[in-house]
């Protein structure tokens, strides 16, 4: 809610980090005792706040995600930058040795609505750099 109440005022909005995709249905005030603990655990989606902005999205707005995706990087990207509304989706291969979350290197995979872009095999703060030019360059 608090996302979405300040992206209107925005130039460029990037989402770097998302919450859970899913909940648990029952939330308990105190400790369960493991004795009393469900043999079941029942989920429920959280909102896609992502999707959310970009129903949202003003004219002239630059609206970035990231996907993790371990295979199809390209068909998964482009289907998630459509279906949110996305100007840039930055692609992260986490199937990769020396890529992914523990890792100190990264190479993304940028997908904008005009095409496709591979940045190089770097550290993780040149590559942050780099985004940084691309989505600099939508605006």
């Amino acid at each position: 809610e608090r996302v979405l109440a300040h992206a209107e005022g925005c130039s460029v909005i990037v989402k770097a980090a998302a919450v859970a995709d899913y909940r648990p249905e029952t939330l308990h005030e105190h400790k369960v005792k493991k004795e009393n603990i469900e043999k079941e655990l029942v989920l429920e989606k959280n909102p896609d706040i992502l999707f959310e902005l970009g129903k949202q999205k003003k004219s002239g707005q630059v609206l970035v995600g990231f996907a993790a995706e371990s295979k199809n990087l390209a068909e998964e990207g482009l289907k998630k930058l459509r279906k949110k509304n996305l100007d840039l989706i930055a692609v992260n291969d986490i199937g990769g040795d020396r890529t992914g979350f523990e890792s100190e290197t990264n190479q993304l995979l940028l997908i904008t609505r005009s095409g496709t872009e591979t940045l190089p095999f770097t550290s993780k703060a040149h590559t942050a750099d780099l985004l940084w030019d691309r989505i600099v360059a939508l605006l």
